[in-house]
């Protein structure tokens, strides 16, 4: 590949068995780490920008982890020569078509992995 890539980390997501767990980790990090709570949907609440703490365990044993990058397209063609597959049905796209957002297929060391821009 001509291009490199760059990877950055947006965020780590954590798993929690339900609601009630993870207002209880949002309050520990948010506690732990003087930060504030964030945004807060039907299956998940950010801790800043830094965490995602999930209402359920659907994704990754652990959680997931978010990497940032320039170009999903062209971060995908990069995994992809590395041997990477992604779950085709998470694909987001922008108004153009343009791929923003997909998970990798997979764990790895208990995490699932997903390109955003």
């Amino acid at each position: 590949m001509a291009q490199k890539v760059t990877y950055r980390l947006k965020h780590v997501g954590i798993n929690c068995e339900n609601e009630a767990e993870a207002k209880k980790m949002v309050a520990l990090l948010c506690s732990l780490f003087n930060m504030e709570p964030g945004q807060e949907n039907d299956s998940h609440i950010f801790v800043s920008t830094y965490f995602e703490v999930m209402k359920n365990t659907k994704i990754g044993r652990n959680g997931h982890i978010a990497l940032q990058t320039d170009d999903v397209e062209l971060a995908m063609q990069d995994l992809s020569a590395k041997g990477i597959t992604f779950k085709e049905e998470t694909i987001r796209r922008n108004k153009d078509g343009k791929i923003i957002f997909i998970y990798l297929k997979g764990d790895i060391g208990g995490f699932s992995f997903h390109l955003t821009i």
